[in-house]
């Protein structure tokens, strides 16, 4: 199957956009009047003014209707103050018309006046048409026609999404919720009375990097310490989970706290691990990640030099003999390979060979400890999948008094309440939202100091506490060039008050329309890769994309996508918004992560859905080819997403007997269910699965 799409302007996307239907009330009537002639040249004059003030306000004319336009913010790429800019743009055009019926030689126009709606909401954003018109389709376009056709002559109303948007910007009343055409429930509107427009605002500073601080966290930094220094005393290993929502500084929290022992005492060492939403169901993986960064061992596509140097690794704390059993046991449980080890072939079910793993994994331990002082520090520890949990329970429940490992983790409310016991097992500290007091953000922002009090306030009230939603206002007030003492400053702040997530998701969406279109391309494949991601799965989903034959990329070489792919990885890093493995050298199994969460579901949802199955099936591919056996569940996962249910059938098969082969029962069972369903699923399908061009 061939797709050949004309080479566009713009992306084809799923994108949150402010829409604006404006129209000319009166002109109906007038044209049962006068000659079409004569009603052609009133309205190229109307539309020739309407147009200036639409776009002078950064606003996308989709088309003129008649009487009527259709505008669009936030397409084909966001701008900094969408809703705002829509809403400003709406009372603009009710002067404009004043305007114009008061100057104009034509007294029959003395009548006419403005009406305008306006929706802010998700909707396609893509061409159609033999003509490949650009334009946007979905329900919010719907919604704000409606409310265009329910405003009175001379008024702007909006919906309640754009006055979520907005609030704070804009004098207005609330009418009674109406119920318009096409909808079952009555709707909230706002009748926009009057604001003060934006001036244009200035160029973006060149710096992507701010100086932050963490602040407000002293107590909780100094119960940390104290039960790290009682870990120590008591020579037996200790968990503490630090519990807390998205975005509230856990993962800053440990990251301070390591730095800050480790500043302390330079013997201090610390194991660092993340377990991932990707790998939730791939057993051991948080300890292998753990093993890999500790030892430094490479997922480069060969097993041959990762046993050898993790059996050099161990033989530096162990003897001989003890080291060969740790590393062909241990390395077992973490994907290893090793063919015909003795020390294997004597454990006679994969139960045996867990149980002296995890023996043997707190014997290292011991030994690691004993060598210097160790801290595991282990981040987002819901997504840990349950055979390293199990681990991780064997160290805490053994009665050992030569232990002294401190274990620090971080976590989401939610893994608490699923699993009582782990709150038993460790000591919990729930880390709740910051003080809203202002002096917090200029600790943590210096180079907001001099602002005045109200925008500090302002940022404090709207963050609401969280850390990464405040760092991100922060990020737009410096980059939108508002100074100090910038009367457009507040304004800024109003556009991203915090309600999150849908103006986060805005204001995301913003900031990765800053980024070239190229790299912009290239981190909405990486976000359909995962959270975390791999160069070479990129470069995968985007070989497929450049056959769709979107611009200049459909011509791209192997070596020039790469490279493509290289330097655009290099400006998201610049920028912060992804981050690289530390010790890797730039390769197809370079490793990065996003740096939240929210940003990458932001990317990926941009993503059309009919492009989706393509770049799974082409990820998957590069899955299932990887020599990592952990690859093949999440090669299973990215073909069920593809709709190809025998491919993620098999793939989730050899993934689970790899998981029974080492002993991880519950997961395989699972794993072989799944894939048992798919299997079936694959024979009732009619037609062959998209996925390939």
């Amino acid at each position: 199957m061939n797709i050949a799409l004309p080479p566009n302007a713009y992306p084809e996307e799923r994108r949150l956009v402010t829409v604006m239907f404006a129209d000319v009330q009166g002109f109906t009537s007038l044209a049962e009047q006068l000659d079409f002639e004569t009603i052609s040249d009133l309205l190229k004059e109307i539309w020739l003014k309407v147009d200036r003030v639409i776009e002078a306000h950064g606003g996308y004319i989709d088309k003129h209707m008649g009487d009527g336009v259709l505008a669009i913010w936030g397409a084909p790429f966001a701008g900094e103050n969408d809703a705002d800019s829509a809403v400003n743009a709406g009372l603009a055009l009710l002067q404009a018309m004043k305007e114009y019926t008061d100057q104009s030689k034509r007294k029959v126009v003395n009548e006419l006046k403005m009406r305008v709606g306006i929706h802010s909401g998700p909707v396609f954003a893509g061409y159609i048409g033999s003509h490949n018109e650009y334009t946007i389709l979905g329900d919010t376009v719907n919604i704000a026609s409606r409310l265009d056709q329910y405003a009175e002559s001379g008024t702007v109303i909006i919906s309640e999404s754009t006055y979520a948007l907005t609030r704070g910007k804009f004098t207005v009343t609330r009418p009674e919720p109406v119920l318009l055409r096409g909808r079952q429930e009555p709707v909230l509107t706002y009748l926009i009375k009057n604001a003060e427009l934006n001036p244009v605002r200035g160029n973006y500073r060149g710096s992507e990097s701010m100086e932050t601080h963490m602040v407000g966290r002293k107590s909780e930094m100094d119960y940390l310490a104290s039960l790290f220094t009682q870990s120590r005393a008591a020579r037996a290993p200790r968990l503490v989970i630090v519990s807390g929502e998205v975005g509230i500084g856990k993962s800053r929290l440990l990251m301070e706290l390591s730095k800050q022992l480790e500043d302390r005492d330079a013997s201090i060492q610390v194991l660092p691990a993340r377990a991932l939403v990707q790998a939730s169901q791939l057993p051991f993986y948080l300890w292998k990640v753990l093993w890999h960064n500790f030892f430094e061992l490479r997922d480069d596509g060969t097993t041959r030099n990762n046993n050898e140097k993790f059996l050099t690794e161990i033989r530096k704390l162990l003897d001989p003999e003890a080291a060969l059993e740790t590393a062909h046991v241990i390395g077992h449980l973490i994907g290893l390979d090793w063919p015909e080890s003795p020390y294997l072939m004597v454990l006679s079910t994969p139960q045996a060979r867990v149980e002296r793993a995890f023996e043997l994994t707190r014997q290292l331990l011991c030994r690691i400890c004993a060598t210097r002082t160790t801290i595991l520090l282990i981040d987002d520890l819901q997504w840990a999948d349950t055979n390293s949990l199990d681990l991780l329970e064997n160290l805490l429940e053994t009665e050992e008094d030569n232990l002294p490992l401190f274990i620090i983790a971080g976590s989401r409310p939610e893994f608490l309440q699923q699993q009582p016991k782990w709150a038993e097992l460790s000591h919990v500290l729930n880390l709740g939202p910051l003080p809203t007091r202002t002096e917090l953000v200029t600790e943590a922002y210096p180079d907001l100091k001099g602002y005045p009090q109200s925008i500090l306030e302002a940022l404090a009230r709207q963050a609401e506490g969280n850390p990464y939603f405040l760092e991100e206002m922060v990020k737009y007030l410096i980059k939108s060039g508002s100074e100090v003492n910038d009367p457009t400053t507040e304004a800024t702040i109003n556009r991203l008050r915090a309600q999150p997530p849908e103006s986060l998701q805005a204001a995301l969406q913003a900031r990765l329309d800053t980024l070239p279109r190229s790299t912009r391309s290239i981190a909405l494949l990486a976000a359909l890769v995962g959270r975390v991601f791999w160069v070479g799965a990129v470069v995968a989903a985007m070989r497929m994309a450049t056959r769709f034959g979107t611009g200049s990329l459909s011509h791209l070489s192997h070596a020039e996508t790469e490279r493509t792919v290289r330097e655009a990885l290099d400006q998201l890093e610049q920028a912060e918004l992804v981050f690289p493995k530390a010790g890797y050298t730039f390769s197809s199994e370079q490793e990065y992560i996003f740096k939240s969460s929210l940003l990458r579901d932001v990317a990926y949802n941009l993503i059309l859905l009919r492009y989706r199955p393509y770049y799974h099936k082409a990820v998957a591919d590069w899955l299932a080819n990887h020599t990592d056996v952990d690859f093949k569940f999440m090669a299973g996962e990215h073909y069920e997403l593809a709709g190809w249910q025998a491919s993620a059938a098999r793939q989730y098969e050899l993934a689970a007997g790899h998981a029974q082969l080492r002993g991880a029962v519950e997961e395989a069972r699972k794993m072989f269910t799944r894939a048992a369903v798919l299997r079936e699923e694959a024979k009732s399908q009619k037609t062959i699965p998209i996925g390939n061009l």
